[in-house]
């Protein structure tokens, strides 16, 4: 699966723990993924950026594309933003043993 664009997201792959915005998104908004489940948008989402589809572990996968992009610095609730202030990014880095 390339890519599903729902109504106000795109989500990349059934694996993923995130979406995307593909406009602003206002706080309340419920988002309508494939299977019925919605979700609750906690915090304005500026165009482009992800959303967390669950709450995600201090630790946690960041998952998009269906891979590992990244592990959350601290807990991420369900419906929040997922940035930089919240994810250290893991895409093209060389990990370490």
């Amino acid at each position: 699966m390339i890519g599903k664009k729902l109504e106000q997201v795109v989500l990349t792959h059934p694996k993923d723990n995130v979406v995307t915005a593909i406009s602003v998104i206002q706080p309340g908004t419920l988002i309508e993924l494939p299977g019925g489940k919605k979700v609750e948008v906690k915090e304005e989402i500026p165009f482009a950026h992800k959303i967390a589809l669950r709450k995600i572990p201090k630790g946690g996968a960041v998952i998009k594309y269906g891979e590992r992009i990244g592990k959350a610095v601290r807990v991420i609730e369900s419906g929040a933003l997922v940035h930089i202030h919240n994810v250290i990014g893991e895409r093209g880095r060389r990990r370490r043993r």
